[in-house]
């Protein structure tokens, strides 16, 4: 039996959701400003980490349930969080299949 390669997991956003998640982040500064541009640089990570032999789980990021998890958690919604968030969730996916 093969082993599955690892999972990284990159926090996604939808267009519709872009702009408010901007505004609740405590670091907007550290994305790009507009979604098209995001999209282009995550989509260009994705290809990276598939070419290096890691499988990508795309971790959907909301505002209310993102907010939430931040509050339940008191952590600032920052790029430390998005990344804990998206881990957190792409464990949970593995632990279920």
């Amino acid at each position: 039996m093969a082993a599955s390669p690892p999972v990284s997991a990159l926090p996604w956003y939808d267009r519709r959701d872009y702009p408010a998640l901007l505004k609740l982040f405590s670091d907007p500064h550290m994305l790009p400003a507009t979604y098209d541009a995001w999209l282009n640089h995550a989509e260009q990570i994705e290809s990276q980490l598939q070419k290096a032999g890691f499988a990508v789980a795309r971790i959907w990021i909301r505002p209310v349930p993102f907010a939430a998890w931040c509050r339940e958690r008191n952590v600032s919604p920052d790029q430390r969080a998005r990344l804990t968030f998206a881990n957190e969730a792409a464990r949970n996916l593995s632990a279920r299949q």
